[in-house]
């Protein structure tokens, strides 16, 4: 499983929350996925790196399920 805790990590240091990159990096539906820590394209991964200037690991971590 996907997990956007870094994210939410990385947004917090940087004093941003995630509707600050709505439009300029990512459409809404994108931002109510990773909220939902759903599947997200690797490519939308890229541009929030990008974005924020930061390692894929500030962004994403893989979880095992529980299964």
């Amino acid at each position: 499983m996907i997990d956007f805790s870094p994210l939410r990590k990385t947004l917090e240091e940087k004093d941003m929350v995630i509707s600050d990159m709505r439009d300029d990096v990512l459409h809404p539906k994108t931002i109510a996925q990773i909220n939902r820590n759903g599947d997200v394209n690797l490519s939308t991964i890229e541009k929030i790196c990008v974005h924020l200037n930061v390692p894929i690991e500030k962004v994403v971590r893989i979880v095992p399920d529980d299964k």
